[in-house]
């Protein structure tokens, strides 16, 4: 009955938790599944063998663990995205040619946090397989802005949330050689709204279009211990194909108000991990990571309604993006250890013209630090700073203001998200049985 209670709470307050989270890596992708691991910006994440967190990353580093055991924890993020207007327009095609409209409205700031938790549960082995599960939130994104800013028409509220919970299995070939296999049950919701145009100086309406699913992955992975410390690990996490299907909701024209169906494919995409850890010489253990996304997945965003209105296309044409990440470990003595990182987390988003107000993304530099408390042999707390650099970006799209016209008004944002910080901040609890 113990063991049903922690999952139980355990999983309400993931449910609960990721409905606030909020993107911190390139994309909309979160890597907040650990708090010890944020403390080393994820250098080493599926090998290091001190945080069940290992599971999410590669699912064969569960034979490292060997015991029943309990892990939660929560990451508190904030990202503020200021926008500066540099000379924003709409467009008209007439019979006497194009005319430009200087855009009405005020610079932005969408200030968002979030909170991202995670749960992992080791079970008994059984004749050499280890059992684990895992909840997590390996997506999401949150940005909001004021109804009357200069980019209305583009963005007002975006918003996309995924719980995964991942029953796993892994199995010890020999001394050296661990295979893991995990499947993955994903819940995701979204949420994208905008101002509506309904003609030049005519009071703006508004439309929100929401949706959510449940779509199925796997997870596996190989890794393989050099000596009683180093190892190497190599794994994958499938794409998640999500068929959402909600509605739109228009408000504010007194003639077309109103509910109809819609649906959206969202291509969640795949990842793939190699981390080693190799201990030094004293106190101290090396941990690095390279992280690899599959973003070129993401070709558009194509929403589909049933009283047959013309699509919402947006074009993303991302690329695939990598993060590089190097940490280590200090044991400072049989209570305290401290954790240092840094890592370099590039943007798939590959130019000006395809950055949206949605997700104005960028390059990243993390700088991370961490501890742990040993609060007794079985008990053991983790606390975790990070601070995200991003620089300035620029911004030049645009939106069909008719969407029954392509091309006929246009309004096209014009702009510069300047230099900005984000920051994490983490608690986590570890309790062995």
């Amino acid at each position: 009955m113990t063991t049903i209670r922690y999952l139980l709470l355990g999983l309400t307050f993931i449910l609960y938790c990721s409905s606030q989270s909020n993107a911190i890596a390139a994309g909309f992708q979160l890597s907040q599944h650990s708090v010890s691991m944020e403390g080393r910006a994820i250098a080493g994440t599926g090998v290091a063998g001190d945080d069940l967190g290992d599971i999410f990353a590669n699912p064969a580093s569960l034979t490292l663990y060997d015991k029943r055991e309990f892990q939660t924890g929560i990451s508190l993020v904030r990202i503020d995205n200021e926008f500066n207007n540099e000379g924003s327009f709409q467009t008209l095609l007439s019979p006497a040619g194009a005319v430009r409209l200087p855009s009405s409205g005020r610079d932005d700031t969408s200030e968002t946090s979030g909170l991202v938790p995670h749960l992992y549960y080791v079970f008994p082995s059984y004749e050499g397989f280890r059992f684990a599960l895992a909840v997590t939130s390996p997506f999401g994104l949150s940005t909001e802005y004021d109804d009357a800013w200069v980019g209305r028409f583009h963005a007002l509220k975006s918003e996309l949330t995924t719980v995964d919970i991942n029953p796993t299995i892994a199995y010890q070939i020999n001394d050296r050689a661990s295979l893991g296999f995990g499947l993955s049950v994903q819940y995701a919701d979204a949420t994208l709204s905008n101002a509506l145009f309904l003609g030049p100086g005519a009071p703006q309406g508004k439309v929100k279009v929401t949706g959510d699913d449940i779509g199925f992955g796997y997870n596996l992975g190989l890794m393989y211990e050099f000596s009683d410390a180093s190892r190497i690990g190599l794994s994958l996490r499938s794409k998640i194909k999500q068929e959402l299907d909600g509605t739109r909701t228009i408000t504010g024209t007194k003639i077309a108000d109103g509910r109809v169906g819609a649906k959206a494919v969202l291509n969640l995409p795949e990842t793939a991990y190699l981390s080693g850890y190799w201990p030094l010489s004293g106190a101290w253990g090396l941990f690095a990571s390279l992280r690899w996304t599959n973003w070129s997945r993401n070709d558009e965003i194509r929403i589909t309604f049933d009283d047959g209105a013309p699509d919402s296309v947006t074009p993303q044409q991302w690329d695939d993006s990598l993060m590089i990440a190097v940490g280590a470990n200090y044991q400072v003595n049989n209570d305290w250890l401290l954790r240092f990182g840094v890592a370099r987390d590039e943007t798939p988003i590959p130019n000006s013209t395809l950055r949206t107000p949605r997700n104005p993304d960028t390059d990243r530099t993390w700088l991370a630090l961490g501890a742990s408390l040993a609060k007794s042999q079985k008990t053991t707390l983790d606390f975790t700073g990070v601070v995200l650099l991003a620089g300035a970006r620029e911004i030049n799209t645009t939106t069909n203001l008719v969407s029954s016209a392509p091309g006929a008004f246009t309004d096209m944002l014009v702009g510069e998200y300047p230099s900005s910080t984000a920051w994490a901040l983490g608690l986590q609890l570890q309790h062995r049985f």
